[in-house]
C-alpha cells in the first residue's frame, strides 16, 4: 500500500504541467498573503489574526488534494468506455475489458487502471461496505502516450474467479 502510493506521488511530480505550476503558485500566493495579513493585524485585532492563521492551516492541508481533484477532472481527465467482462468457463477467469479515453488537455504517457470485482446487495449500506473489502481487485499500467481525444484499450484478466452469485465490476482509471 505504501509502495502503491510512494509511486503514485512520484509519477504525480513528474508529470507536472504548466496547469499545476499555476494553481500551486496561486495557493502559495495566497497562503503567504494571508499570513502577512494575519502578522498585521496581530496588534490591532488578534482574533481576526487568529483565525487567518487557522484558515492558512487549513488551506494548507487541503487545497493541495482538492488543487488534484478538480486537474484531474478538468485538465487531465480520463474516461473508461466499452467496459465489458467474460466469464470463461473452463478456467475458471474472468476477463475485463474496455478503453480509456484521453478528455483532458495534455497528453498522457501513463495510466493506472484498477479493477475491483464487488458483491451486490439489495441494501444500500452493505454495497458500501462492500465496496471497501471487494471480492478481487488487480491493478494494471499502461505505458502508451495516449493524445488529447485518443483511446487506448485494455485488459485485465482475473485468474482462478470462483464467484457464483450477483457481482458488480468498478473500473477506476488515472492518468499522467
Amino acid at each position: 500500500m505504501l509502495k502503491q502510493l510512494k509511486q503514485s506521488l512520484i509519477d504525480y511530480s513528474s508529470s507536472l504541467t504548466i496547469y499545476d505550476y499555476v494553481a500551486f503558485g496561486w495557493l502559495l500566493f495566497l497562503l503567504f498573503a494571508l499570513l502577512a495579513l494575519s502578522i498585521t493585524l496581530s496588534k490591532k485585532r488578534p482574533r481576526c489574526a487568529v483565525i487567518l492563521i487557522l484558515l492558512t492551516l487549513i488551506l494548507i492541508f487541503t487545497a493541495p488534494i482538492a488543487i488534484k481533484l478538480f486537474l484531474d477532472k478538468t485538465v487531465r481527465k480520463v474516461v473508461v468506455l466499452d467496459q465489458n467482462h467474460t466469464e470463461l468457463n473452463f478456467s475458471k477467469s474472468l476477463i475485463v475489458t474496455g478503453v480509456v479515453q484521453n478528455l483532458g488537455k495534455v497528453e498522457f504517457h501513463k495510466c493506472y487502471i484498477d479493477a475491483k470485482v464487488v458483491k451486490l446487495s439489495k441494501n444500500r449500506y452493505v454495497n458500501i461496505l462492500n465496496n471497501l473489502k471487494p471480492i478481487r481487485k488487480k491493478s494494471i499500467i499502461v505505458e502508451k502516450n495516449i493524445a488529447y481525444g485518443e483511446s487506448k484499450e485494455f485488459k485485465i484478466v482475473f485468474e482462478r474467479f470462483r464467484y457464483s452469485k450477483e457481482y458488480n465490476i468498478t473500473i477506476v482509471a488515472e492518468c499522467y
